[in-house]
C-alpha cells in the first residue's frame, strides 16, 4: 500500500491546523499515538507550526495508519481547543482522499463506517486490485466474513458456520430480520438472496482463483476486471449489511428503514 500523496496530506493540515480551528500543538501527536507508537514528541518539534506537527506526525505513519488516522478526522474528530472544521470541510476532504486512492464512490461509504476491521479489509482489498489481482479477491471474501463475524459478535452471538461463507451470511440475515420469515416483503427478500448469489460466487471465486488455492499449475487469476468486481460486490454486500446492523442498534428495526438503506 502506498503512501497517501503529499498535496493530500498537506490539505488536511492547513485544513485541521488552521489558526484557531482544529488542534493545538499539544493534541496533534497525541491524537495520532493512536494509531502507532513511535510518533514524534511534541518536544522534538521545538519551533515547528502547527502545520509541520501535523506532518512530520503523518508521514510517520505506516501508509495503512495514514488512512485509518485521516478517514477517522473526516468521519468523528476527536474533542480539541478550538472548533474542528465543519461535516461539510471534512466531507470534501473525505472525497479527495478516496479519489486520490483511485476508489469509487462506494469507498467514500465503505471508509465511513465505525467498525475499524471491515474498514481495515476494505482497504486491504481495494488497494490489491491492480497489484495482485488473486489476493485482492480473497481480501474481498474476507471483508464479508469479517462484516458478518463483527455483526453476530456485536449481537453476543457465535460463528457456527464451520467456514460455509453461505451459512454464515444466512444467519446474518436471521439476526437482521431481512429476510421472509422476519416479515421482509418478497420484492426485499429478491434483492437480498440476488446478494446470497454473489456470496455463493464470490466463495467460488476465491475458493478456486484466489491466492488461498491457485488454479491448476500454481496458476492465479492476473484479470483485474475481475478482480474489481469481486471487490466491488463484496463493498456493496459488507456496507449493506453494515448499515443495516448500526440503524438496529439505535432503534426498533422495520421494512420501511431496511428498503431506504437497500
Amino acid at each position: 500500500m502506498k503512501p497517501i500523496p503529499a498535496n493530500i496530506i498537506q490539505h488536511f493540515a492547513e485544513t485541521f491546523c488552521f489558526g484557531r480551528t482544529g488542534f493545538s500543538r499539544e493534541e496533534i501527536p497525541a491524537y495520532f499515538m493512536k494509531y502507532q507508537g513511535d510518533i514524534p514528541t511534541i518536544h522534538s518539534q521545538i519551533g515547528a507550526s502547527k502545520t509541520g506537527v501535523f506532518l512530520s506526525c503523518v508521514a510517520a505513519l505506516t501508509p495503512s495508519n495514514q488512512r485509518l488516522a485521516l478517514y477517522d478526522l473526516c468521519d468523528d474528530p476527536p474533542s480539541s481547543k478550538h472548533p474542528m472544521p465543519a461535516v461539510s470541510v471534512r466531507q470534501e476532504l473525505l472525497c479527495a482522499l478516496v479519489q486520490a486512492d483511485g476508489r469509487a464512490p462506494l469507498g467514500v461509504e465503505l471508509s465511513s463506517m465505525t467498525i475499524r476491521g471491515i474498514r481495515e479489509h476494505w482497504f486491504t482489498a481495494a488497494s490489491r486490485i491492480p497489484l495482485s489481482p488473486s489476493a485482492a479477491i480473497t481480501a474481498a471474501r474476507s471483508l464479508v466474513e469479517t462484516t458478518c463475524k463483527t455483526i453476530l459478535a456485536e449481537h453476543g452471538l457465535r460463528d457456527q458456520s464451520a467456514g460455509d461463507f453461505g451459512q454464515l451470511y444466512r444467519r446474518v440475515r436471521e439476526v437482521l430480520g431481512i429476510n421472509p420469515k422476519k416479515g421482509a416483503s418478497q420484492n426485499l427478500h429478491q434483492i437480498t438472496s440476488g446478494l446470497s448469489e454473489v456470496i455463493d460466487g464470490l466463495a467460488g471465486l476465491s475458493n478456486k482463483a484466489g491466492d488461498r488455492h491457485g488454479l491448476e499449475g500454481g496458476e492465479k487469476i492476473q484479470d483485474i476486471s475481475f478482480a474489481s468486481l469481486a471487490v466491488h460486490a463484496a463493498g456493496t454486500i459488507a456496507l449493506f449489511l453494515a448499515r443495516v446492523h448500526r440503524d438496529s442498534t439505535r432503534g426498533p428495526m422495520n421494512e420501511h428503514v431496511i428498503e431506504k438503506i437497500a
